[in-house]
């Protein structure tokens, strides 16, 4: 189990400090882990600030402690934000370059370190927070509208060279002589191709319902026995009917 090292953080002297505890973290010997960090306490604030005692690579924040941090890669974009920044208590990452800058702010955290946030930077709090917040629901019609166009133009050549990329793979086989089937080789089927499918499932369904239309053998037997019974009746009308009409031409003078 780590031992814990304190230090204070507050915003100005007139105000009473948070007790901040800090570890090295336990999968990484050149990682400090500070917990319960105030959301007026940027990471930029770290990172400034912990330099002295040795070299930092970066200082990333996360809501909740883990053994691996997850570090969020921000997209690049001004208006669409794939994560929300912290904004209460949460747990930052220190990585130094070497372990002995870790080694160092933890012998000057025993001895006592209290840092004062205003004397550092002056982060957006209160109403200028909120107003800030605002203005950002509301962003330029020009600069949103051109960053969708990038997007949108970005977007449209990563799938052109996806596709291709497919394609090429479906043409070539591999070493082993196989080929690689794709979703875009799978159902991207010519029209005439598609039409001919669709007239062969019409014909199989169509041959289904007749086939389904009598479940049981005696439903055929009497089935066929009544149409051989129409097909006699009619046979014998017909026969009646070529009889009279031969009656009829018989030639009689007298």
């Amino acid at each position: 189990m780590a031992s814990y090292e304190w230090i204070k953080l507050s915003w100005n002297k007139n105000y009473a400090p948070h007790y901040i505890p800090c570890c090295p973290h336990l999968d990484n010997p050149n990682m400090l882990l500070l917990l319960g960090v105030p959301g007026y306490a940027s990471d930029e604030f770290f990172l400034s600030t912990l330099s002295k005692y040795g070299e930092i690579v970066e200082a990333k924040s996360q809501p909740k402690p883990s053994a691996i941090p997850k570090f969020h890669i921000p997209n690049g974009s001004k208006f669409f934000r794939d994560f929300s920044e912290p904004c209460a208590f949460r747990c930052v990452f220190v990585q130094f370059l070497n372990p002995d800058g870790l080694t160092k702010f933890l012998a000057a955290a025993k001895m006592g370190i209290s840092y004062h946030i205003a004397e550092y930077s002056k982060p957006l709090t209160g109403y200028r927070k909120w107003a800030a917040e605002h203005q950002m629901m509301y962003p330029d019609e020009t600069e949103l509208r051109k960053e969708c166009e990038e997007y949108i133009a970005e977007f449209d050549e990563r799938e052109k060279l996806k596709l291709q990329r497919e394609k090429e793979m479906a043409e070539k086989p591999d070493e082993d002589g196989w080929i690689t089937v794709t979703k875009s080789t799978k159902f991207g089927a010519s029209v005439e191709s598609a039409q001919e499918k669709k007239k062969d499932y019409d014909k199989k369904m169509e041959k289904r319902k007749k086939e389904m239309l009598h479940l049981y053998s005696f439903q055929e037997r009497e089935n066929r026995k009544e149409s051989l019974a129409v097909l006699k009746q009619k046979f014998q009308e017909d026969k009646e009917k070529i009889a009279k009409m031969k009656s009829a031409r018989k030639f009689k003078p007298y």
